[in-house]
C-alpha cells in the first residue's frame, strides 16, 4: 500500500498529520523502505528516532543490515519523543517501535494532530510468533500500513515470521544476522526458551 498525499488543512496549513506503519518480519526491508520514503522529503524537515535498546550497528543512525544508514536521536520511552519533536520537524520516523512502551499509540496519534507525517517501521510478530501489542494498536491508528515480507532461508518460500537460531541468554535479545534469520510459517519455530516480553527485554 502506498502513502497517501498529504494535502493542506485550516487547522495545519502546512501538512494533514498521517501515520503509516511498515512492517513485516526480520530481513524484509522496513528501514529500507523508510530510507526510500526519506528520499522525498526535505531534509530539514526530518527527525529519525531510534530506541536506545537497538545498538547492534550503531548508536548514532537507523541502519538496515546491508550497511546504509541516516543520523537518528536515540530516546528510552515514547514519552521523550514528544520532547524532542519541536514545531518545524514535518516527518518523524521512529525506528524499531516494537521496542517501545504502550504509550507509543497515543505519542503517535499526537503528532498526527499536530499535522506531522509520523513512519513507523517494527516487527509485527516476535520470534516466538506473537503479535507485539504495541504494534496492534498502531495499525489500528494507521492511515497506510505496508506489511513487507522477506525469503524464507530454509526454503525459499515469502517469509513472514523471526526466527531465532541462538540461545537466549537473561532477557537480551537484540541481535543480527547471527541470531536470527527469516522463515515462513513451515519452516519457523519458536525458541525454546520462555517468552520474554518487549517491555522486559534488554
Amino acid at each position: 500500500m502506498t502513502a497517501a498525499p498529504h494535502t493542506h488543512s485550516a487547522a495545519n496549513p502546512q501538512r494533514q498529520g498521517i501515520i503509516e506503519l511498515i512492517c513485516g518480519c526480520m530481513f524484509s526491508g522496513k528501514t529500507t523502505a523508510v530510507l526510500k520514503e526519506l528520499k522525498n522529503e526535505p531534509a530539514h524537515n526530518i527527525l529519525v528516532l531510534k530506541h536506545n535498546k537497538d545498538d547492534r550497528y550503531s548508536k548514532a543512525k537507523i541502519m538496515t543490515h546491508d550497511g546504509d544508514g541516516r543520523d537518528a536521536v536515540a530516546v528510552t520511552c515514547s514519552e521523550e519523543i514528544l520532547d524532542t519533536v519541536c514545531d518545524a520537524t514535518e516527518v518523524v520516523v521512529i525506528d524499531e517501535g516494537h521496542f517501545y512502551d504502550d504509550g507509543l499509540p497515543d505519542v503517535c496519534k499526537t503528532l498526527a494532530s499536530r499535522g506531522k507525517r509520523v513512519i513507523i517501521a517494527a516487527l509485527d510478530l516476535d520470534m516466538w510468533g506473537l503479535q507485539f501489542p504495541v504494534i496492534e494498536r498502531i495499525k489500528e491508528l494507521a492511515g497506510v500500513v505496508r506489511v513487507q515480507q522477506s525469503i524464507c532461508a530454509a526454503c525459499g518460500k515469502p517469509a513472514t515470521h523471526t526466527h531465532r537460531k541462538t540461545p537466549i541468554v537473561g532477557t537480551h535479545i537484540v541481535g543480527g544476522a547471527a541470531d536470527f534469520e527469516p522463515r515462513c510459517k513451515d519452516c519457523w519455530s519458536p525458541p525454546k526458551e520462555a517468552h520474554i516480553d518487549s517491555s522486559e527485554m534488554a
